[in-house]
């Protein structure tokens, strides 16, 4: 059996499915006014479930790399730190792009047939990652919600590592239970699916799915001895695409759940799937840039670019969606390469220095100052 640490290709690879997934999802809106756009709007209503991926992926892969490595205050210090390095400046660049937007709407320099989008007054959830809790619906960069989802998870991680190096079978208890808890809830005040949840209570969401992660990491020997069913991950992903629209959202959730456990058993057991054979996991690292510029890219494209050149292409604004995915492909390769991943090594390593010069201080001897 490969180690889980070193072998994560099925999830690499439903990873960047799942990115490019939220972004046909989403680019099928700019075009439901013609046909072909309106049959893709209500065909893939459901590959927003894809994020609950995302969140799956997320607990089994923080579980493997710092299950057992945040037992102090410096080390949690340390994996929050690196957790809001990975995912903040990002965030915060494509907020400081839409912040541009509504500065320039309210001073009257652009015009918009959505002027909701833009609440000055959910900024401070912005830039606190709080969104997920109590943020305006759909506003700035919307995806970043489930950003704020996972700092959620983040934080409360430092406690389940604790709960669950003690007794791992607890574990089921918190995937369980948060899920329930969900579910009664929205029985009870009448507010739809809580799979359907983002900026109210889209943290809750997260949490049965990144907690079921980290389950699979602590009983991953278990899952790779199960037999092997060859294909299944492939079908079942692609009989969600193709059905998933037909299905109730909850059963769809729990379809999301277990291709991702499959996935898992595939990694733990060292199996390819005919999703690494394609070398999709090779795409892995744009996840995040493709995730958070697709929108960006599309209000650039497909919004102001739409009012100028749609009227003068055969097929309007149709015309323009290869354009955007193209210049997403190039901005999520530049923005990896030439912004997040220096800023993040940036901020990483102030905060070592800053650790590093605070732990000398400590044991350095003290100055005599009697004489």
């Amino acid at each position: 059996m490969q180690d889980t640490t070193n072998s994560t290709r099925n999830l690499d690879a439903l990873r960047i499915i799942a990115a490019c997934a939220v972004v046909v999802l989403h680019y099928s809106d700019y075009v439901k006014d013609v046909p072909v756009g309106r049959f893709m709007v209500d065909h893939t209503w459901h590959f927003n479930l894809f994020v609950d991926l995302f969140f799956v992926v997320s607990g089994f892969v923080i579980a493997s790399q710092y299950l057992g490595r945040v037992g102090d205050s410096l080390s949690v210090g340390r994996f929050i730190w690196r957790r809001l390095a990975r995912i903040y400046p990002l965030h915060l660049a494509t907020l400081a792009f839409y912040v541009v937007i509504a500065l320039a709407l309210h001073f009257g320099v652009a015009k918009t047939d959505n002027p909701a989008r833009y609440p000055f007054s959910d900024l401070p959830a912005q830039l606190l990652l709080l969104h997920a809790f109590d943020g305006a619906r759909l506003t700035f960069n919307f995806p970043s919600w489930s950003l704020s989802a996972e700092m959620f998870c983040y934080v409360l991680f430092p406690l389940v590592a604790m709960i669950v190096t003690r007794n791992k079978a607890v574990i089921v208890a918190l995937v369980v239970l948060p899920a329930l808890g969900n579910s009664l809830y929205a029985y009870l005040t009448g507010s739809g699916s809580w799979a359907d949840w983002i900026n109210q209570g889209g943290a809750f969401r997260a949490l049965p799915a990144f907690n079921l992660g980290i389950a699979c990491y602590l009983f991953r020997d278990r899952i790779a001895r199960w037999p092997a069913i060859p294909g299944a991950v492939a079908a079942l992903l692609a009989a969600f695409i193709l059905f998933g629209s037909w299905l109730p959202e909850m059963l769809d959730l729990l379809a999301i759940y277990a291709i991702a456990v499959l996935a898992i058993q595939c990694d733990c057991a060292g199996r390819g799937t005919l999703l690494t054979r394609f070398g999709l996991d090779r795409w892995s690292q744009l996840t995040y840039s493709c995730y958070m510029l697709h929108i960006p890219i599309a209000t650039i494209v497909l919004t102001f670019g739409a009012r100028y050149l749609a009227p003068n292409l055969p097929g309007g604004r149709l015309a323009l969606l290869p354009i955007a995915v193209v210049v997403l492909a190039i901005a999520s390769q530049l923005s990896l390469r030439r912004f997040e991943t220096p800023m993040r090594r940036y901020l990483n390593d102030v905060f070592d220095r800053h650790v590093g010069a605070r732990n000398r201080a400590v044991v350095a001897p003290h100055p005599d100052v009697s004489r």
